[in-house]
């Protein structure tokens, strides 16, 4: 299915967004997909966020429909880039929606652009940029070798004939059994890993992810924040919910049974109940100190 996207000029950076909602009551929600992906890991959100808000969601430049940046990609940069998008659409703060790698780019915008930010909803976020062993053992040695063009092509040539054993090899690092993810939700986000233009940003973000190591900064986020996790999650390893927990206590922390890496696909009515739920309250609210 094809969707209509809109396309941003930042910086002379083409993002390519799809735009739902008019956004007069509340502003925007800028909502940024993970690694290997693109806008339509965060499309379960879209309904429900057009009512009131003007929902950006963006390719970011090499995944998607968004050309490659000229230059390697860092988690800084593309919260920068962000964050010049932001001022370029609205001129009140913004809700932040990130999944797996967009969390890590969104609590970097919100640390270094507190100004532009109402509130963050992170999605199984990449903390520390560490991986699960699961995905270190059978993900990172083809990522590295897409860095190689030459190889990278080897790599996309072959693998039409590898895919079910792909694809068996990957569902367990991203889907729970017992989650409630459709055959189709499945096959286009597996459409999205599977793009053989994302090899080399594919090499570059998963450096970029251990570079971004938030560890020690998040006590200083100004936002009030909510978290969903998969308790089955084999991508992003629930360690870092630990380490966020510890460091940044005034979030909002729900875990998940039954779903993995997406609970907006595994999950998706309760993960929706959930955001609703903190979008709807005050501000004011989501910021009292209740020990006062």
């Amino acid at each position: 299915m094809a969707y209509d996207m809109t396309v941003y000029n930042v910086n002379d950076q083409q993002i390519f967004v799809r735009e739902e909602g008019e956004g007069s009551r509340r502003g925007v929600a800028l909502l940024t997909h993970g690694w290997s992906s693109s806008w339509f890991a965060m499309s379960p959100l879209m309904t429900m966020l057009r009512k009131r808000y003007r929902a950006l969601a963006v390719d970011l430049p090499g995944y998607g429909q968004s050309p490659p940046a000229p230059h390697t990609v860092s988690i800084v940069w593309y919260a920068d880039l962000l964050a010049d998008l932001l001022r370029s659409t609205t001129d009140k703060p913004a809700v932040l929606i990130g999944h797996s790698m967009g969390g890590m780019i969104s609590l970097t915008l919100a640390l270094r652009h507190p100004e532009l930010v109402e509130r963050v909803v992170l999605l199984s976020p990449t903390i520390t940029g560490r991986l699960s062993l699961y995905i270190n053992l059978f993900v990172s040695p083809i990522t590295f070798t897409e860095r190689l063009p030459i190889i990278g092509r080897i790599v996309g040539l072959l693998e039409p004939y590898f895919l079910g054993v792909t694809d068996r090899l990957m569902r367990p690092a991203a889907f729970s059994e017992r989650g409630g993810m459709t055959t189709t939700d499945y096959e286009r986000i597996r459409a999205d890993v599977r793009n053989p233009a994302q090899g080399k940003v594919r090499a570059q973000c998963f450096t970029a992810m251990r570079e971004g190591d938030l560890r020690g900064q998040l006590g200083q986020m100004k936002a009030p924040g909510l978290v969903i996790w998969g308790m089955e999650d084999n991508t992003v390893p629930l360690r870092d919910a630990s380490i966020l927990a510890d460091e940044w206590p005034e979030a909002d922390l729900r875990i998940l049974p039954r779903v993995s890496h997406w609970p907006q696909f595994e999950a998706r009515d309760l993960t929706l109940r959930y955001i609703t739920a903190f979008l709807s309250t005050p501000l004011k609210l989501l910021t009292v100190d209740w020990d006062e």
